[in-house]
C-alpha cells in the first residue's frame, strides 16, 4: 500500500474552520450570545480592554457607553464554558510604536493576572491603522501568536502570516460606500472550497443592532449560526482562535521523516513555547490497521475512505509505527 503519512490542514480532518468573536468582553453578552453558542455547541472569543475590566463603559463617544466591561472572574467563567479571550488593547485608543508596552504589555500581563491564562491574541481596535508595523512588531516581542484585523476575508491554512488574521464582519449593514447587506451565509462557500478559516465578528447582538455598522441582531447571530452548523455538518471545526492558531503553528512546524519499514519520525523543531496544544491530525494509508506513536496504540477514526489519527508533538523527535 502506500505508505505515504501527511497532516491534515484541520483538526480531525475537518474541511474548514469556523470562529466568532465578540469586541469588548461586555457583560451584556449574557442576554442573548452566549445561550445562542451553548445551544449550538459554538465556542465563543472576547476581546477584552484590559485597562477598563469590571467597569461600565465610557470611552469616547462609542455606541456601546453605558455597557458593562467584563471582570477577571467574569472572564474566568466563560473560559469554563470553552470561550476564549484575547486583548483587545489597554485603552481602547492609538496602537503603535510608541505605546505598545501599555497598549499591548501591560495589558497582557493584566489580563493574564485576571483570567490565570495566557493570552497569546491581539484584536486591533478602532480599525486597521491599530494593526501598523510598529504595533505588530510589538506583538511579536510580547509573545503573541496572532493579531486579529477588521479584513472582511477569509484566513486559509497555510496563509504566511498569523499576524494578520482577517475577520468577517456580522453587522446589519457595512460601512460605505458598498453598505453591504446582513448575509447568512457569507464566505461559507468560500471556506468550504479553500479548506478556509472564518473568524466572525461582532460586538453584543441584542434584539436590534446598538449600531448597524458595528453589530448584528440577535435574531441575525441565531441565523447566522444555525447556517454554519447545517452547511458545515461534520465538515466545519468550531475552534476557539487559539485552538485553530495553535494547530496552524504545529502544522507549520512539524516534520515527518521516514525511517523505512512503515516507520517515522515526527517533530516540531522551532515551535514558539506560547504554543499549548500540539495535537496534530495524521492522515495515514487507507487501509492503515494500527498505528503505535512512541511505542503505544492510537485510534484510528475512519472517515469516508480516510484513515485519521491524532498525535501530540513536541520539538523533539517522536516515532509513528503504521501497519
Amino acid at each position: 500500500m502506500n505508505s505515504t503519512i501527511s497532516i491534515t490542514p484541520w483538526l480531525n480532518g475537518k474541511r474548514w474552520v469556523y470562529s466568532i468573536t465578540f469586541d469588548e468582553a461586555l457583560v451584556e453578552l449574557h442576554r442573548f450570545a452566549v445561550p445562542i453558542l451553548a445551544e449550538h455547541k459554538v465556542p465563543g472569543h472576547i476581546e477584552a480592554v484590559a485597562g477598563h475590566l469590571g467597569v461600565v463603559r465610557q470611552i469616547g463617544q462609542s455606541s456601546y457607553n453605558g455597557f458593562h466591561h467584563m471582570s477577571g472572574p467574569q472572564m474566568r467563567e466563560m473560559l469554563a464554558m470553552g470561550w476564549g479571550v484575547g486583548n483587545h488593547s489597554w485603552s481602547h485608543l492609538g496602537v503603535n510604536a510608541e505605546t505598545a508596552d501599555l497598549e499591548l504589555g501591560k495589558a497582557k500581563e493584566v489580563l493574564e493576572d485576571a483570567i490565570g491564562e495566557a493570552i497569546t491574541v491581539y484584536c486591533s481596535c478602532g480599525d486597521n491603522t491599530n494593526m501598523n508595523p510598529g504595533a505588530l512588531a510589538a506583538c511579536k516581542k510580547f509573545g503573541y501568536l496572532g493579531a486579529m484585523s477588521i479584513t472582511d476575508a477569509l484566513n486559509r491554512p497555510d496563509d504566511d502570516d498569523l499576524l494578520w488574521m482577517n475577520r468577517t464582519f456580522l453587522h446589519e449593514q457595512g460601512y460605505g460606500p458598498f453598505f453591504s447587506a446582513f448575509d447568512p451565509f457569507r464566505n461559507i462557500a468560500l471556506a468550504k472550497r479553500d479548506n478556509g478559516w472564518i473568524i466572525d465578528y461582532c460586538h453584543c447582538p441584542l434584539e436590534t443592532a446598538v449600531h448597524p455598522n458595528k453589530d448584528c441582531s440577535e435574531a441575525h447571530l441565531r441565523e447566522r449560526i444555525e447556517t454554519v452548523v447545517s452547511e458545515g455538518g461534520d465538515e466545519v471545526w468550531l475552534a476557539r482562535v487559539e485552538d485553530a492558531v495553535d494547530y496552524r503553528y504545529t502544522r507549520r512546524h512539524a516534520k515527518i521523516e521516514p525511517k523505512g519499514n512503515g516507520e517515522y519520525e515526527i517533530s516540531a523543531p522551532g515551535l514558539p513555547s506560547q504554543v499549548k496544544r500540539r495535537i496534530v491530525t495524521l492522515e495515514l494509508p487507507s487501509k492503515t490497521k494500527t498505528v503505535h506513536f512512541d511505542g503505544k496504540p492510537v485510534t484510528i477514526a475512519r472517515k469516508n475512505d480516510r484513515a485519521l489519527a491524532n498525535v501530540e508533538i513536541s520539538s523533539q523527535p517522536r516515532k509513528i509505527r503504521i501497519d
